[in-house]
């Protein structure tokens, strides 16, 4: 009589341990090998048959004198399991096997799994990191890389430099003493925020210096994650910006003063002009008009001197050309992002000026009901820009071209269009040529 029962118990229980990929060794009190199962005879590259009724210590890495023979014969002696790693010559090259044994009445017992491949990718992961600690050493940027709770796990020599401390003492939480205290609150936000989205981040903040100066660092870290694709902390860059701020700083105090010269240089042009045409007996208004002309030139130099003379935004042009005017509110602004060179900039300024003048004293917004849209679109390089009035008077070509009119067709090379239903100009005007980041942006 057979126990079927048992017999299907045991082959399950087999079948179990073959599928989680370990092997199950049993010995008697001759250090027999009684029974081996699961990945076992796999790993040692033999059949069962070959291993059961032999003694262990028969097979290559489990001799006596080998670690798997010297704990094995300690857990007989003392009943307490014990760990051991096994170096065996398998068929296709060695093979690296943990072992935990364990008592079995006389003897013992062993799962062994095999970690080779483990201990691979762990050596391959060690040789990476000690390759990019070299190369981060060997690099005059500031580098560092924190574990997934935000310390320091990794700086180079140059990062240490940059905060004029000891490698040692920037570890871990080191580092954060080296904010100043008034940045140490905003900076450990950024941070926490940066840990808890897995994002990268952009801090710029006060560091001091283990002689006491201080320094302003800009950090920059991204997101790393492992190979299950956990979150494993941040890797980046530190750079000291202490003299190019300084130098943004005094650049826009000398543009400032600039400026300044600029708009005096031209209240003085303005005032010589009105006296001049008031002397010669000329019309106020004709000093009024070359006035207005003056106000827009030193409103375009205005925006220009915002963005320190690289460009401007035509909207920002726009706006300081055309609110000052009556009726302004009726005037529509639309068009997609549009960055203008300084030239372009001021041909808009000075277009739109007369435009408005005109619109003022003779077009839309000299009734209560006229409306301007004043729109723009992308072309190649450029910006085309349409000023479209609606609701004024009627609208007929001029007998004889005034100087503005002369001065936005002939000097600004505008298109305008005396249509019955109101006025309409286009200008075209060059696109900013992005030639590298702007200076404090």
């Amino acid at each position: 009589m057979t126990n079927r029962g048992g017999n299907g118990a045991a082959n399950r229980a087999r079948q179990m341990v073959e599928g989680i990929g370990q092997g199950v060794l049993g010995l008697d009190g001759d250090w027999r090998i009684m029974d081996c199962s699961g990945a076992l005879p796999r790993v040692l590259d033999c059949s069962r048959q070959d291993l059961v009724g032999r003694t262990v210590w028969e097979i290559s890495g489990f001799e006596k004198e080998s670690p798997f023979g010297v704990f094995a014969q300690r857990v007989a002696r003392t009943q307490a399991s014990e760990d051991a790693e096994i170096s065996y010559p398998g068929q296709h090259g060695r093979r690296l096997l943990t072992a935990r044994i364990f008592p079995l009445g006389s003897s013992v017992g062993a799962v062994l799994r095999d970690i080779t491949e483990v201990r691979a990718a762990e050596r391959r992961l060690a040789d990476s990191e000690a390759r990019y600690r070299g190369l981060a050493d060997g690099t005059p940027a500031a580098a560092w890389l924190s574990r997934a709770d935000g310390e320091l796990e990794f700086i180079n020599q140059a990062m240490a430099d940059a905060l004029g401390r000891s490698r040692q003492a920037l570890l871990g939480e080191g580092w954060t003493a080296a904010i100043d205290p008034e940045d140490r609150p905003a900076m450990l936000e950024v941070r926490a925020k940066a840990r808890v989205s897995h994002t990268a981040f952009r801090y710029e903040g006060r560091f001091r210096r283990a002689d006491g100066t201080l320094r302003l660092i800009e950090l920059y870290g991204r997101p790393r994650f492992d190979r299950s694709g956990a979150f494993a902390g941040h890797v980046g860059m530190a750079t000291d910006v202490t003299e190019v701020r300084a130098n943004e700083h005094q650049q826009q105090l000398l543009i400032g003063e600039l400026n300044h010269r600029v708009n005096n240089t031209l209240a003085t042009v303005k005032a010589l002009v009105t006296q001049t045409l008031s002397e010669a007996g000329v019309a106020k208004e004709v000093g009024a008009v070359v006035a207005g002309r003056l106000k827009a030139l030193a409103a375009a130099h205005d925006v220009l001197n915002l963005e320190r003379w690289n460009g401007a935004n035509l909207v920002d042009v726009a706006e300081a050309i055309v609110r000052p005017y009556p009726g302004a509110k009726r005037i529509t602004l639309d068009g997609p992002p549009a960055r203008l060179e300084a030239t372009g900039a001021v041909t808009l300024a000075l277009a739109l000026h007369e435009l408005a003048v005109n619109a003022v004293k003779h077009g839309a917004l000299s009734t209560a009901s006229g409306e301007v849209r004043l729109t723009w679109t992308a072309a190649k390089n450029a910006f085309v820009v349409v000023w479209t009035e609606s609701g004024g008077p009627g609208v007929t070509p001029p007998e004889r071209s005034g100087f503005g009119s002369r001065l936005l067709v002939q000097g600004l090379r505008a298109d305008l269009d005396f249509a019955p239903g109101g006025l309409v100009c286009r200008i075209r005007v060059p696109a900013w040529r992005d030639e590298g980041p702007r200076p404090g942006h």
